[in-house]
């Protein structure tokens, strides 16, 4: 109890230093027009919410939508039986091991495995001496790979929380009254994992929706998404003030959701 109460304070100067301030500072770019970070002719404006309506971002909100969204259900539909046939292991060493193996590559750089794709995918890499050539880089289909390969244990592990704590007295007790194996995951296992699946989805579908090297790398300059807007506005153009409101607005979408979990997980338990 000390302990924590010597701690409390530095965790909330640091909260405040990298959390709070940044945001402020985001929300108050976002209703000025400025070049830059040079405040000297800061004027106060609402152009930046009407440059959201513009056309020309429309095909990123729209790439950023689909293609998150197709490479969240690919990794609900990959990730669900990875989780449940986990769940089923009764060594704990053996469970142990493959949960770390998903755990292992998300401690390496993301970007080095996004590059490790991008070189697969080109039509001259590795692959050719066993005779496979992939020309793949500039589809879509090349980002929504490396979206699954890169959020996949995002999606596991919150399904691997939830199905764990599953009673499974409740489960025996529908075998008991003469359920078959699917009316029992029908009518108990999915709705009783659902906060997990809730979880994987948002922690899937946000990061896919918002990055920015990996449709850069994967896409050739070919297909943008929202991650590429803001990434464009504040390194390229220097417009900080379209690019912080697209980051707070993207900022408000993840509270509300963060929300909308947290009343469906009441133990609080399925966030990582």
């Amino acid at each position: 109890m000390k302990q924590r109460s010597l701690i409390l304070p530095v965790y909330v100067i640091w909260l405040i230093i990298l959390v709070f301030i940044p945001f402020l500072l985001m929300l108050f770019l976002a209703f000025t027009k400025t070049k830059g970070l040079d405040l000297t002719h800061i004027t106060f404006s609402l152009d930046n919410f009407k440059d959201i309506l513009d056309p020309i971002y429309f095909d990123a909100y729209k790439n950023s939508i689909v293609l998150s969204t197709i490479a969240s259900l690919l990794c609900l539909l990959i990730g669900y039986p990875v989780a449940y046939i986990l769940t089923k292991i009764k060594s704990s060493k053996t469970r142990n091991i493959l949960l770390a193996m998903f755990v292992l590559p998300m401690w390496s750089n993301m970007l080095l495995r996004i590059i490790g794709w991008e070189i697969l995918f080109n039509p001259s890499s590795i692959l050719n001496s066993i005779g496979i050539s992939f020309d793949l880089i500039g589809s879509p289909f090349a980002i929504i790979i490396g979206m699954v390969s890169t959020y996949l244990p995002l999606m596991i592990f919150p399904i691997y929380t939830s199905l764990n704590k599953l009673d499974n007295s409740l489960i025996e007790a529908s075998y008991d009254l003469g359920a078959s194996k699917f009316q029992t995951f029908k009518s108990v296992i999915l709705p009783l994992s659902l906060p997990g699946i809730y979880s994987g989805f948002t922690m899937t579908f946000l990061p896919s929706a918002t990055n920015f090297a990996l449709p850069e790398r994967l896409s050739g300059g070919n297909i943008t998404l929202l991650g590429n807007i803001i990434n464009s506005n504040f390194g390229k153009s220097f417009n900080y003030g379209f690019g912080s409101l697209l980051s707070v607005i993207l900022i408000v979408i993840i509270f509300i959701v963060m929300i909308f979990i947290n009343k469906k997980d009441k133990d609080g338990d399925l966030l990582l």
